[in-house]
């Protein structure tokens, strides 16, 4: 059974930790400075690449903000304490998804106004894309915060993620490899480009819409295996 105030506990914790960290705040904000430079662009892009603004919120916010505040509680020594704590996983993993989830949708809004990104006009459907990939990057986030013993090892790991998952299609102008191509195709920020490209343009989603599902699935049961891993430990 999971219980709200538990819940609540945790995110009222994080609240106050966040506002105490410059680090996690300035990292926050960085996503509108590629909302102001798709913005100086001036020209739609008729590619998902107009979507990765949003891509790189949910990696840079989403993932680094959650993978910092996992890897604080290890720094701080008080990890070992939540995870014996009576908290289940499901509550432990909400708790600690909410703050991030929270920062990652308002930066969201913030870099498609500014950035004046044309999103399809099926809201709910876009809001369920969102969601699913917003559980991915933070699943990621909290698998790099459990395997990071500080703060600022996150952000070294954290590179390869933000180059892999949030600047795919950066890479793919330079990358002439047919099949890494099709495999970097596979990677939740191109079928999350993709798919609200499709959805913009009234196309069938189905199959992205399953590889996301597949992504958000897996990197939630690799974080619970290594949430009850480390309880174990």
């Amino acid at each position: 059974m999971i219980s709200v105030k538990r819940i609540q506990a945790v995110v009222m914790k994080d609240y106050r930790d966040l506002l105490k960290n410059a680090y996690m705040l300035s990292t926050a904000v960085v996503p509108l400075f590629f909302a102001f430079i798709l913005r100086s662009q001036g020209e739609e892009v008729e590619t998902g690449a107009v979507f990765m603004p949003i891509t790189l919120t949910m990696v840079i916010v989403g993932a680094f903000i959650q993978a910092a505040v996992i890897a604080e509680e290890k720094e701080k020594n008080t990890l070992r304490g939540l995870l014996l704590s009576p908290l289940n996983t499901a509550e432990i993993f909400i708790g600690k998804s909410v703050l991030s989830a929270v920062a990652s949708i308002i930066m969201i809004v913030a870099v498609i106004l500014i950035g004046n990104i044309t999103m399809p006009d099926q809201m709910l459907l876009t809001a369920a894309v969102m969601l699913i990939s917003l559980t991915i990057f933070i699943s990621i986030g909290t698998i790099l915060g459990l395997v990071s013993r500080t703060v600022m090892e996150t952000s070294v790991i954290g590179i390869p993620v933000l180059f892999i998952f949030g600047m795919g299609d950066i890479f793919q102008t330079i990358i002439d490899s047919e099949w890494l191509l099709n495999v970097m195709g596979y990677l939740p920020d191109q079928q999350f480009g993709e798919l609200l490209l499709q959805l913009k343009n009234g196309e069938a989603v189905g199959d992205h819409f399953l590889v996301l599902s597949i992504w958000a699935a897996a990197s939630v049961l690799v974080t619970i295996y290594i949430f009850k891993k480390r309880r174990f430990d």
